[in-house]
């Protein structure tokens, strides 16, 4: 019964939708004279909007499991039929003049009989029927929830639709009631109704060139964002008060406390979670929200782009039955990990990919992992996952777990729509691929190495020592946060192969291999050599706030956003004073073999 409840309230909320403007001159429209209620051409016109919906779905539904059609047909499909709704309201002389377009009117004339223009109740069916696919297609977002979402029958899900309908239904009548109403009004004091019809017509043409190009859905975000989110908070504490609770005892999971936790980030979280539920050592996958800097999270923020989080899955693992290793092998392969704007058709940052290791053991396994699989050179880019500390998790709203299950066939054509599926396919199966995931872990943090790491960590007291070495320019750079002069340092123009360090702790920051010729006069490089090279500040000491880059022994450069666009667009702008250079030839002599791998 809640879910039922549920199911109404989404569909009165859909007119909230950019979707809902094509039907709304419709339905106003469908006013007769002298009336004070809601007139029966309204009446005729919703339900047949709401059959049509019905119909469209469940045909929409039975698609699926014969043919795979891409989400960007309907989109282009719905856009194209509401931009010729919205012409022919806005241009009806210019459509006149068109043979096809008046052979087509004919036509339709005969099957409408008198015209929708001329109060026929048969052509207000028609027309409300034509629109319910229009609708259908353009305005997935709870259509889906209720039609595919909610865990239910194939005849409760079909209950489900018909309560979304009876919402929809009910507030497309409040519209025309009210809508009447303004109509009658405004038409008392000045002929105003053909000025009313084009630009309603002006609205409609927008809506379907927001359609097309997607912004649709960044609208709908920011009416979610001003008031609509309070609602799905609302039902979401319904579903999670009166939803039937999975009993832990049936989870088969026994009681045991050496289980391991990972954060990890791989684009949109249905599909992380989905890859790794079913594998054998999996305790649980967890939905939500990871690495920001917010005291929450929730979908209708996170999905903007607004926050600093990132989509991720909380994996639950026995490592007595499956090593972190293998946890992560999983986690490459069904990801792109050179993607710096998001993953597949899901861009934003919070799409981006990244690791969030809980323990020392994780980290190592996660650095090296990333070492051995750029190493493989399966990608023509270099691997953009960031390796992070853990910080915090949230947990996406309920509806968001096990999404794989409980929209199994919308999931299906949504990984093959997005490209992830077919990326998976193709990459993974490469001989490179296969010689990855066989590849033994290389032990790139074993003890040496180790040791060797420890020995770039100095306390302040030594560093401030250190500091005292350094040449005026140098110190004047690194401790008093200076800039040198462009064109006019050691490394600008320099071409050569090796890495940048340190120049007072020997740290690896920068490699050759992503350095580029950026214009400005400075050593420039689009990504560090490792996560963790350097660390960034706000830095609001000029007129306007940059982001500056500092080494463990002080100021380094900034970064920017306007670097090469295909590396991810970031611009490490260094000083040649506050680096080092050891060329490629003495790099094992200096001991950072380890980077080597950067050459080949």
């Amino acid at each position: 019964m809640i879910f039922f409840v549920i199911s109404i309230l989404a569909g009165i909320l859909t007119v909230l939708a950019p979707c809902i403007l094509p039907l709304l001159p419709v339905v106003v429209g469908a006013r007769e004279e002298g009336s004070r209620r809601v007139s029966k051409r309204a009446l005729t016109v919703v339900g047949s909007i709401s059959v049509s919906v019905i119909v469209f779905t469940l045909l929409l539904k039975a698609t699926t499991l014969f043919i795979s059609i891409p989400q960007s047909f309907w989109t282009t499909f719905s856009g194209l039929v509401i931009i010729l709704v919205g012409g022919a309201i806005v241009f009806p002389s210019l459509w006149a003049r068109i043979p096809f377009v008046n052979k087509l009117s004919r036509i339709s004339n005969k099957a409408v009989g008198t015209g929708y223009q001329k109060k026929s109740y048969r052509g207000d069916m028609l027309m409300g029927l034509a629109l319910g696919p229009v609708f259908t297609t353009c305005s997935p977002t709870y259509l889906f929830i209720i039609a595919t979402v909610l865990p239910a029958t194939f005849i409760v899900g079909v209950i489900y639709l018909i309560g979304f309908t009876l919402g929809l239904a009910f507030s497309l009548l409040l519209i025309a009631y009210f809508g009447e109403l303004i109509v009658n009004k405004v038409g008392s004091h000045m002929q105003a109704t053909e000025g009313i019809k084009k630009a309603l017509g002006v609205l409609i043409i927008i809506a379907g060139i927001l359609i097309l190009t997607g912004y649709d859905k960044k609208i709908q975000s920011l009416i979610l964002d001003s008031g609509y989110g309070a609602t799905i908070q609302f039902e979401d504490s319904l579903i999670e008060r009166f939803a039937p609770q999975n009993d832990v005892s049936e989870m088969n999971v026994p009681a045991k406390k050496s289980y391991e936790t990972i954060i990890l980030a791989g684009g949109c979280f249905w599909c992380t979670e989905a890859y790794f539920q079913e594998e054998e050592g999996i305790i649980d996958a967890v939905s939500g929200y990871a690495g920001g800097s917010e005291g929450d999270a929730s979908y209708l923020k996170v999905s903007t782009g607004a926050t600093s989080h990132r989509e991720a899955v909380q994996v639950t693992y026995d490592p007595e039955i499956i090593s972190i290793e293998e946890i992560l092998d999983i986690y490459w392969s069904h990801i792109d990990p050179t993607d710096t704007k998001g993953q597949f058709a899901d861009k934003g940052f919070q799409y981006t990919t990244a690791i969030f290791y809980q323990s020392d053991e994780q980290k190592e396994a996660a650095l090296d992992s990333k070492v051995r699989l750029e190493q493989s050179n399966l990608f023509d880019k270099s691997v953009a996952t960031e390796i992070l500390p853990f910080t915090n998790f949230f947990k996406a709203e309920e509806y968001h777990q096990d999404y794989y299950k409980k929209a199994a066939d919308y999931y299906e054509r949504y990984k093959k729509g997005s490209g992830r599926a077919g990326f998976v396919e193709e990459t993974w199966a490469k001989d490179a691929a296969i010689k990855f995931l066989e590849s033994e872990q290389t032990n790139t943090m074993n003890k040496e190495d180790a040791s060797k790491k420890d020995s770039y960590n100095y306390t302040d007291e030594e560093i401030a020592e250190l500091l005292k070495n350094l040449d005026p320019l140098a110190y004047h750079v690194v401790a008093e946060n200076g800039t040198e002069t462009p064109f006019n340092n050691a490394y600008w123009n320099n071409k050569a192969d090796g890495i940048y360090v340190d120049i007072v702790t020997g740290k690896p920051l920068f490699s050759s291999t992503h350095k580029y010729d950026s214009g400005t006069g400075w050593p420039s490089f689009w990504r560090t050599i490792d996560d963790d090279s350097v660390t960034m500040h706000e830095d609001n000491s000029l007129s306007t706030t940059r982001t500056e880059i500092r080494s463990d022994a002080g100021h380094v450069g900034h970064v920017f956003e306007d670097g090469p666009a295909d590396q991810g667009g970031r611009r490490f702008c260094t000083n040649s004073a506050s680096l080092r250079f050891v060329p490629k030839a003495d790099m094992v002599k200096e001991g950072y073999e380890e980077y080597l791998y950067l050459f080949k």
